[in-house]
C-alpha cells in the first residue's frame, strides 16, 4: 500500500499581505493563497493596521489554500506561522475584542520616549539584555506609547483582562482552541523586552518602565506544539509546531547546517541576518544581535541589520507615479545608464548601521535632464549600498569574511538589483528560485515532525560580479555614505 503524502501548511502574515502555502514532504509548493492587507496612516509617521482584518485575511487564506490544492483539511499534518515581527496587539481576554489598530513595526510614535532614555541606565539594560538598540522600530516602545494614551487599553489592564503581544500571538489566540496567549522566541527577542542570555522577559526592565509581565504571552521554543486549530472555526484540529519571526523563517529556509549562513530579504524593508550558531554577540552600536530560532531545546543566535525602506520606497515611487507598473521595471532600467544620481532610502528614517529615525529621504544631484527612470535606478541602487553598509561592520565584528550572499523576497527578482548587487559587493550573489522563503522556512521546521532526516537542496540563480564595475560602484556607494554622514552631523 502507498505510503500517504504529507502536507504542511504555512501561514505567512506579512506588512502588506497575508499568505496561505501549502508544501509535500519535499517542500515542493502545492499551492498558495494571497490576500492584500491594508495599512492606515492616522499621521505623519504613524502607521497602524486593523488586528481583525488580519484575522479575517488568516481565515480566508487557510480554506483558499487548501481549496486550491484539492486537498481535504484533515489531510494536512501540520501548520507554521511566520510573521511581520515587532508589530504590537492589544486585545482583551474576557470580550476577546482588539482594543486598538495595531501598531506596525514601521510606525514612529515611540520616537520620543526613546529620544527620554538614551544615554540612561534604562538604555545600557535594554541594550545589554535584549542585543537591540532603544528605537521605536521596536515593540516596547510602542507598549509604552498605548499604555500612557489608550483609555481602553488601561480599562483592560485595571480589570487584569490585557493581552499584548506580537501577530503571531494575536493569530493564535484567535485560531486555536481554548484561546491561548503563547509567542516563540524568536517574536520575544523582538520586542526588547526579553532577555536573550536568560530567555526570560526582563523583570528589571518591566519594572522600570512599568509593564505588567502577566500582560504579555508564555514564550516557548520555535518547535513546540502550541496548540491545535479551533475545530469549530476550521472543522480539523490540526497543530501548530512551529513559529518563527518572518526574517528568522527566511533564515532557517536558507541554512544548510553551517555556521555564518547569511541571506537578505527584500520585502517592504530588508533585513540582512547571519546565522552565528550558540555564540550570541554583545550588543553592537551598529546592528542587532538576536535570536536566530530555538529548536531542539538549542539556541541559535544571529546578527541582524534592518533596511527600514526597501519594497516601500518602490511602493511610494508608484503612488507618485515615478513607477508606472512594477512589471516593466527591468524594462525601464535598461534604459538608463550609471550616473551621480544619489537616492537616500530615509522614508521611515534609516536603519542599519546608522539607526536614526530623524533622517529623511532625499535625492541628490538632480540635473534638467533626470528623468524618472533616473530615479527609479538610484532608489535600487541605494537599497544595494544599504546592503553593503550592513554587511562592513558585521564582517568586522564577526571577524569573518563572506563570500555569498542568499538572497530573496520581491525585490530579488529583479536581475538589475542582483547583478549590480553582486558587483558593488564584489562577492557571489544567490537568488533563491522560491520566492517563497519565508513560508517554506517554518514549513520546513514543521515537518522535520513528520519526516527523519530531511534532506533538500535550495535552487539558486547566482550572479557573479564583474570585475571591472567594482570601483566605479564602490566610488558611488563611499560618496552615498557621506552624504548620510553630513546628515547625521546636522
Amino acid at each position: 500500500m502507498k505510503n500517504k503524502k504529507t502536507y504542511v501548511l504555512s501561514i505567512d502574515q506579512g506588512s502588506t499581505s497575508t499568505r496561505a502555502v501549502i508544501y509535500d514532504e519535499n517542500l515542493n509548493l502545492i499551492s498558495n493563497a494571497y490576500i492584500k492587507t491594508r495599512e492606515i496612516y492616522p499621521q505623519y509617521g504613524w502607521v497602524e493596521q486593523n488586528p481583525n482584518e488580519i484575522i479575517d485575511s488568516v481565515k480566508k487564506t487557510i480554506f483558499r489554500s487548501i481549496k486550491e490544492a484539492n486537498l481535504k483539511i484533515e489531510t494536512i499534518q501540520s501548520i507554521g506561522i511566520t510573521n511581520q515581527r515587532e508589530s504590537i496587539v492589544f486585545w482583551d481576554k474576557k470580550t476577546k475584542l482588539s482594543l486598538s489598530n495595531m501598531i506596525s513595526w514601521q510606525c514612529l510614535r515611540g520616537m520620543d520616549f526613546c529620544k527620554s532614555i538614551k544615554n540612561t541606565e534604562i538604555e545600557t539594560k535594554i541594550n545589554s539584555a535584549t542585543g537591540l538598540k532603544v528605537d521605536p522600530y521596536f515593540s516596547f516602545s510602542k507598549i509604552i506609547w498605548a499604555l500612557n494614551n489608550n483609555k481602553k487599553i488601561n480599562e483592560s489592564l485595571e480589570n487584569n483582562t490585557l493581552a499584548v503581544g506580537t501577530i503571531d500571538s494575536w493569530i493564535m489566540f484567535n485560531i486555536l482552541e481554548n484561546n491561548p496567549h503563547f509567542t516563540d522566541i524568536t517574536n520575544a527577542s523582538r520586542t526588547g523586552l526579553f532577555n536573550t542570555l536568560d530567555e526570560k522577559w526582563d523583570l528589571e526592565i518591566l519594572k522600570i518602565l512599568n509593564i505588567n509581565k502577566e500582560v504579555l504571552p508564555k514564550v516557548f521554543s520555535s518547535d513546540r506544539t502550541f496548540g491545535k486549530l479551533n475545530k469549530k472555526i476550521f472543522g480539523s484540529n490540526i497543530p501548530i509546531t512551529s513559529v518563527l519571526g518572518d526574517q528568522h523563517s527566511s533564515l532557517y529556509a536558507h541554512k544548510n547546517n553551517k555556521k555564518f549562513e547569511i541571506k537578505c530579504t527584500y520585502g517592504t524593508g530588508g533585513f540582512l541576518l547571519i546565522d552565528t550558531g550558540n555564540e550570541r554577540f554583545n550588543y553592537n552600536n551598529n546592528f542587532l544581535s538576536t535570536v536566530a530560532y530555538k529548536k531542539d531545546k538549542k539556541t541559535t543566535y544571529a546578527l541582524e541589520g534592518s533596511i527600514l525602506s526597501a519594497g516601500s520606497a518602490l511602493e511610494w515611487m508608484k503612488s507618485i507615479n515615478v513607477i508606472d507598473s512594477f512589471e516593466k521595471i527591468e524594462e525601464n532600467l535598461s534604459n538608463t545608464k550609471f550616473g551621480e544620481l544619489i537616492f537616500i532610502p530615509a522614508l521611515n528614517g534609516l536603519g542599519a548601521p546608522f539607526w536614526n529615525g530623524n533622517i529623511r529621504a532625499s535625492i541628490e544631484n538632480i540635473t534638467n535632464k533626470t528623468n524618472k527612470n533616473d530615479i527609479l535606478r538610484a532608489a535600487l541602487e541605494s537599497i544595494a549600498f544599504s546592503t553593503k553598509s550592513i554587511l562592513k561592520t558585521i564582517e568586522i565584528t564577526t571577524k569573518y569574511k563572506i563570500d555569498v550572499l542568499k538572497i530573496d523576497g520581491g525585490m530579488s527578482t529583479n536581475s538589475f538589483f542582483s547583478s549590480f548587487l553582486a558587483d558593488l559587493l564584489g562577492i557571489k550573489v544567490k537568488v533563491a528560485t522560491n520566492s517563497e522563503m519565508t513560508s517554506m522556512g517554518v514549513a520546513k521546521m514543521s515537518l522535520e515532525k513528520h519526516v527523519e532526516n530531511l534532506s533538500l537542496k535550495n535552487l539558486y540563480i547566482e550572479y557573479k560580479p564583474i570585475k571591472k564595475n567594482f570601483k566605479k560602484f564602490n566610488d558611488k556607494f563611499f560618496k552615498w555614505e557621506k552624504i548620510i554622514e553630513n546628515k547625521l552631523k546636522d
